[in-house]
């Protein structure tokens, strides 16, 4: 079963995010929220978030001085926000978007049509992506391509050369069983001089270098191995 793409839904009223939590878990979201804009940013760099939906109009922080923390922030500046406001005027639409909002909201809204722009927004980061990046962002971890380097949680990891072509192969390759005879053959290109008892070295080192990324190498006995997110992410 594919991971469900995670929603980190702000806003200080409690009706309406336990409202977004049921209606977009509903279209098939992973949904989690914070009431609290001070403690909003640590929840969502915990939850790493594909999309941020933010309230202008909240007590002390209001979005928009979130929205600028978000985009200064190293793990969260490229993650997509919507912006919902109760404020008419397009003054404030166009001070959001200039500040780095991808779409705007006025309250009150329809879920339906939010869930619409959600979806549009992801498809559109989507294709902009498969088109441009060399990175492969998955859970806490980020895999550059170009430079040949990983990231946990904004901090680089080392990994040597086989390693770093190893887990390449299982994050283009995620949620799918590969057998040794593939990863012999996709990583190590059938070396003869390679033995399978090589492979599970390698995914002993891998698995040890990404416990805290949200990911974990899975064994599926008598056939080979699965990358996949953590059930239960590791503090």
């Amino acid at each position: 079963m594919s991971a469900r793409i995670r929603i980190f839904v702000v806003d200080d009223e409690e009706d309406l995010t336990d409202l977004l939590h049921y209606q977009l878990g509903k279209a098939g979201f992973e949904v989690k929220f914070s009431n609290n804009p001070f403690e909003a940013l640590g929840k969502a760099r915990d939850f790493m978030p594909e999309l941020i939906i933010l309230d202008v109009m909240m007590p002390d922080l209001d979005g928009l001085q979130l929205l600028r923390m978000i985009r200064v922030d190293n793990l969260l500046q490229k993650v997509p926000v919507i912006m919902l406001t109760a404020k008419s005027g397009v003054e404030h639409r166009i001070k959001g978007l200039e500040q780095g909002a991808d779409d705007y909201l006025g309250k009150p809204f329809d879920v339906q049509e939010l869930t619409l722009r959600i979806r549009s927004i992801l498809k559109r980061v989507a294709d902009q992506s498969e088109e441009a990046s060399s990175r492969i962002l998955s859970g806490k971890l980020v895999l550059d391509e170009e430079d040949h380097s990983i990231s946990i949680g904004g901090e680089k990891v080392d990994f040597t050369l086989t390693e770093f072509k190893l887990l390449h192969y299982f994050l283009k390759r995620k949620g799918r069983v590969q057998t040794r005879d593939n990863l012999l053959l996709g990583v190590w290109k059938f070396d003869t001089e390679v033995e399978t008892r090589t492979v599970d070295v390698h995914i002993r080192r891998v698995r040890k270098k990404i416990e805290q990324s949200g990911l974990e190498i899975e064994t599926i006995r008598g056939v080979g191995y699965r990358l996949i997110e953590q059930s239960t992410p590791r503090s």
